[in-house]
């Protein structure tokens, strides 16, 4: 990409050919128009071109004059930023040419070069700094009471009777699996469409994660293709509420119960959550959560195991705590355990986070209804399904794209094109039974579970933050429009 004058701009006289070249040239998707004295007398964009060559009944000898906009958008080296970036966002613009005291260009501006969107950014403010500023004063880092407050806190929001905080959401899962007894030759039934975290809890212990595919709509485990799956040596059902969005949970614990076995549910994504009432993290056996700075609330690293089971959580506190019982002495671990604690400081960040749940989660849901709002409208795009009977805490905001109109590969371009306009998004999830781990261990190949492929191959996640603009998603909309009809022409 280059913004040299002498490349970006081109003669009043030139053609909507030359136009193009020079759009070429530069890598930049407009070209500035100057007259004879180098004064800006106008701008063409790719898409103008796109629209008088198809539209308007332009060839490429036409004028670019009989198409440019006459009256573009301009500033000086003298404009503030924060002014240039205001001025794009309201206008949906990703250029603005500066001018010299004589309306000569001395440079253009690119949108991306003012404007970086995050996929995630947490949100933290002044009480999250004091707390862990009053447990760096305290004596205790690690082992104190900021850990129990926490516990205390989710436990009563989620409506259980036992919490158990620990370092990581994969930590839990693996707590758990132990806990409940699945060990070497065992099997879990699992979804395939996850992070892949909720399969690999399984293996951990030697047993073997059996994957169902997704209802294409919620995206989560279709219970109707459980039963079919099921073996002497299942154990274990562990359903994902996959991007916040509760699986079907009667169904699920009816099948468990007719079959004698547990439920393990991996709510990571997914507090807040509701599904007939009742909130995800009780409505298993046990569940976890996860707390990753993209999560709906954040300890930086960290988890909490969920249960109603006082066996099962005490198991986990003692194997968190490198199998020590709870009382006894430092040196004196009864059984095989893990370091797997949460510190005093991502526990007295989540007691805050946690203070704040209700206020966060609402501006989640207000950033989520505008992105629908303003993407409903773009053809093949398709927006996340909401169901009845169902409350989503909104972990992340994924489209997807119509399959049957855009390819994998062409996925990709538009995620590299919105990168190009300053938008981070990525590809959300990939099937976990076709990464090289399970590829390797159990042979699966394309085509075993077609829903979750076809899924995995469409999906786009945006840029989501409980702080995120109105302007900013207007934003994102527009550039994601613009992507699909440039890739499809």
């Amino acid at each position: 990409m280059t913004k040299d004058p002498n490349i970006i701009c081109v003669p009043e006289s030139a053609t909507i050919k030359d136009a193009m070249a020079s759009i070429h040239e530069s890598g930049i998707r407009v070209a500035l128009i100057v007259n004879d004295d180098k004064k800006l007398v106008g701008v063409i964009t790719d898409g103008d071109i796109r629209e008088g060559l198809l539209l308007k009944g332009k060839t490429f000898d036409s004028p670019v004059a009989e198409i440019m906009n006459k009256n573009p958008t301009t500033a000086t080296k003298d404009t503030p930023a924060s002014i240039l970036l205001e001025t794009m966002l309201e206008k949906s613009i990703y250029e603005i040419p500066i001018l010299n005291e004589d309306g000569i260009v001395t440079d253009i501006i690119l949108l991306s070069e003012l404007k970086q969107i995050p996929l995630a950014k947490q949100d933290i403010t002044a009480k999250e700094v004091e707390a862990i500023n009053e447990v760096l004063n305290s004596p205790y880092l690690s082992i104190g009471p900021k850990a129990e407050e926490f516990e205390a806190a989710v436990a009563k929001y989620v409506g259980v009777k036992h919490a158990v905080a620990v370092n990581s959401g994969t930590s839990g899962l693996h707590l758990l699996v132990r806990a409940f007894d699945i060990k070497d030759g065992d099997e879990v039934i699992t979804t395939p469409f996850s992070f892949i975290a909720s399969a690999n809890a399984a293996l951990f212990e030697r047993a073997k994660p059996i994957f169902v595919d997704i209802d294409e709509k919620t995206l989560c485990i279709d219970p109707a293709e459980i039963e079919e799956k099921i073996t002497p040596r299942t154990k274990a059902i562990l359903p994902v509420h996959a991007f916040g969005y509760p699986a079907d949970m009667d169904a699920i614990s009816e099948i468990a119960k007719k079959h004698n076995l547990v439920v393990i549910e991996d709510a990571a994504e997914a507090l807040g959550s509701a599904y007939k009432g009742r909130k995800a993290g009780s409505l298993g056996d046990g569940a976890i959560f996860g707390f990753y700075p993209n999560k709906q609330i954040t300890t930086g690293e960290g988890g909490m195991v969920l249960t109603d089971n006082e066996e099962v959580a005490k198991l986990c506190r003692s194997m968190r705590n490198q199998g020590r019982e709870e009382g006894g002495g430092w040196f004196n671990a009864v059984r095989l355990g893990y370091n797997y604690r949460m510190h005093e400081l991502s526990a007295a960040l989540g007691v805050v986070q946690m203070s704040r749940i209700d206020e966060m989660l609402q501006r989640r849901m207000n950033v989520a209804n505008l992105y629908t709002t303003h993407l409903k409208s773009i053809e093949d795009v398709i927006t996340p399904y909401l169901g009845p009977d169902t409350k989503m805490s909104w972990f992340v905001y994924v489209i997807r794209l119509n399959p049957e109109k855009f390819s994998r590969k062409e996925r990709g371009e538009i995620i590299k094109r919105l990168g190009e306009h300053g938008i981070s998004s990525r590809e959300y999830f990939s099937s976990i039974h076709l990464q090289p781990l399970y590829v390797q261990m159990f042979g699966y190949k394309e085509g075993d579970f077609p829903i979750t492929e076809r899924v995995a191959n469409s999906t786009i996640a945006l840029p989501f933050h409980n702080n995120l603009t109105e302007a900013e998603i207007k934003y994102v909309s527009d550039t994601l429009k613009s992507a699909l009809e440039e890739i499809k022409g």
